[in-house]
């Protein structure tokens, strides 16, 4: 029987804490300092690696909406801009984290080419704004709780479980 992601990650992060990390002289606080970057990564990946498909999705999902109502309040170019690059991303296995980093990225770009509207030349109607100021105020809740193994957000302590940030 081959070993978990779990205990993979746990052993790996006991050989650096016990192994490695000990083993790096006091005189070498760089190499000291990414050894425990690495054991801090490694900890947050042990959080989140079950959760991540989910995360994802909710990503893209939170995108798609997001494109999906900016449409309604922009120009008729930039909103076919939009409908063009939701088309694309329409048919995204749901299943495959790299199709949804693609489809996450490629929406992205087009919305924030609609954002910046021709070098800020256009402005965004207020209800546009709005509608970014919504998508950013969920989606800052979603990555804090996500990233919240990091430890530098004051109020990680209220935060939901990571698991909740994936749905």
């Amino acid at each position: 029987m081959l070993p978990g992601i779990d205990l993979r990650l746990k052993n790996m992060i006991k050989s650096i804490e016990a192994v490695v990390l000990p083993a790096i002289p006091a005189a070498q606080s760089l190499a000291q300092e990414q050894a425990r970057l690495l054991i801090g990564h490694l900890s947050i990946i042990k959080e989140q690696w079950r959760h991540a498909i989910k995360f994802e999705r909710g990503s893209f999902e939170l995108m798609i909406e997001l494109a999906q109502q900016l449409a309604e309040h922009v120009d008729q170019e930039h909103a076919n801009q939009l409908q063009d690059a939701l088309a694309e991303v329409e048919n995204v296995d749901k299943a495959d984290i790299d199709a949804l980093n693609g489809g996450i990225c490629s929406l992205g770009a087009v919305i924030d080419a609609v954002i910046l509207g021709d070098d800020g030349k256009k402005p965004l109607s207020r209800e546009a704004r709005l509608v970014i100021l919504d998508y950013g105020a969920k989606n800052a809740l979603r990555e804090r709780t996500w990233f919240q193994g990091v430890g530098i957000d004051p109020d990680r302590g209220d935060l939901p479980p990571v698991a909740h940030a994936a749905s």
